[in-house]
Order: C-alpha cells, then sequence, then structure tokens
C-alpha cells in the first residue's frame, strides 16, 4: 500500500543525518492522484456519447472515475464511508482546521453555495451534501472537524482518520497536498528517515491546493471545480450536471 513520503527540494540533502535550515522545504505531499486525473481530463471522447453540459467553472471527467473505498471518522462512534455518496451530489474539500486563509474562503463559498440553493424556491435543484475532509489528523480529531465545519453550515459534513486512509481517499482524486516544517522563520531540511526533530512535530503548516470535487450518485468523481470560487457560478454548473445526469 503506499504510504505517505517525504520529499527534500534538494535532493543532494538526502542521506545527510545532519539538520540544517534554508530557505526550502520539506513536504509531506500525495501526488500522483493529480496525474492520474489530469490524464482522464485528457482523454476527451471517451465514456458516455451525451456531450456534457456547457460550464463555466466546472471541468467534467470525460468518465467519471472511481473513487477508493474508505471509511473516515465524524467523530465518537460516528463514520463516514463511500457508501454514504450513493444517491446524491456531494462537494468535497481537503484542507485543515488550522488552515489561516483558503479553507475559511472556500468553506465560506461553499456554506454560501448551499445557502442560496436553499433559498431558490423556484427550483428542484437538489442540494448537495458537503463533506470537510481534513489531511491532518495528527492534530485534528473527528469531533473538532465536524465542530469546526460546523461554524460555516450545520449541514457541513466533516471527517478524518488514519493518515493513511486520508491520502488513500485524497490520492483517488486527485487532491494534493504538502506538510513543510520551519523553526525561526526558516524551512527544515532533514532525513525523512529520522522524522521531524524533536519538540517540532508540530511545527508546520499545510499547503493545499483549493480544489473542489464534485461526486454523482454513483459514488463516483464527476467533476472538478477549480479556483477561484464563486457560489454564483458553482450553483449554477452544478444544475447544469444535474439536469443532465442520467
Amino acid at each position: 500500500m503506499p504510504r505517505p513520503f517525504f520529499i527534500a527540494v534538494l535532493a543532494s540533502f538526502k542521506g545527510n543525518n545532519k539538520m540544517t535550515t534554508q530557505p526550502y522545504s520539506v513536504f509531506y505531499k500525495v501526488g500522483r492522484g493529480w496525474l492520474m486525473l489530469a490524464a482522464a481530463l485528457l482523454l476527451g471522447g471517451c465514456g458516455s456519447s451525451n456531450p456534457p453540459p456547457k460550464t463555466e467553472a466546472a471541468t467534467i471527467l470525460p468518465q467519471a472515475k472511481a473513487i477508493s473505498a474508505f471509511t473516515l471518522s465524524r467523530g465518537p462512534e460516528k463514520t463516514f464511508d463511500d457508501e454514504n455518496l450513493k444517491g446524491r451530489w456531494s462537494l468535497f474539500f481537503f484542507g485543515y482546521t488550522r488552515c489561516p486563509d483558503v479553507c475559511p474562503t472556500e468553506l465560506f463559498t461553499l456554506a454560501e453555495t448551499l445557502r442560496k440553493i436553499e433559498e431558490k424556491s423556484d427550483t428542484a435543484q437538489e442540494k448537495p451534501q458537503v463533506v470537510f475532509v481534513s489531511v491532518d489528523p495528527q492534530q485534528d480529531q473527528p469531533e473538532a472537524v465536524q465542530k469546526y465545519v460546523s461554524f460555516y453550515h450545520p449541514e457541513f459534513i466533516g471527517v478524518t482518520g488514519e493518515q493513511v486512509a486520508v491520502d488513500k481517499l485524497a490520492r483517488s482524486m486527485g487532491a494534493i497536498y504538502e506538510r513543510a516544517y520551519f523553526l525561526n522563520g526558516k524551512a527544515l531540511i532533514f532525513d525523512p528517515e529520522e522524522g521531524a526533530p524533536e519538540g517540532l512535530e508540530n511545527s508546520y503548516l499545510i499547503n493545499h491546493s483549493a480544489t473542489i470535487f464534485l461526486v454523482n450518485p454513483e459514488g463516483k468523481l464527476h467533476a472538478v471545480f477549480s479556483s477561484p470560487h464563486m457560489s454564483d457560478t458553482i450553483m449554477k454548473d452544478l444544475a447544469a450536471i444535474q439536469q443532465s445526469w442520467g
């Protein structure tokens, strides 16, 4: 099973047992998934013979992509798995609760999208479930993740789990993130086999993409929304995709 891994920006540092500080960072990264997703997006013409609807921000996959089976936690004795995706549309976002900017902005936009769908009584548009996956289970407990997302919208679902489980799901969707460690304002470079220096295990930030992933009622990745995001645009594109579904 693929494992999380560290990548030093400068290969010459690999194998050096001495810790040093340089204006470079060591990354905790999941990257294969986006390569597979990019390949799928380039393979236009395969999949359904029906032309996809016109969208402004959403990129619809030529053929919906199966995602890995998963089981994550929402809190004590509460789980969320791939079976919870069947029968309804879902919007996924990957981030972490300590995120200073990207996550608050995107969660606010997603909450605004749901509220606009709720307020639009003249349409039968289906409201999707929004799932926030914390990629930082080392510091994000499941109940804390759920509490965090509930601040933005009471129906938001916040989940996390073992790092390997989170990475597997992220990889299958194409989410990208990286963990960077810092000391005295400088990024650290160290031997990944030795792990983070003692006392600095939690001295990191996570850089991550702002992509929103749309999963269809069959539980397959159907489209992606690249940033920047606007609630009106997400709502309109989602409506168009839902109307063309089936």
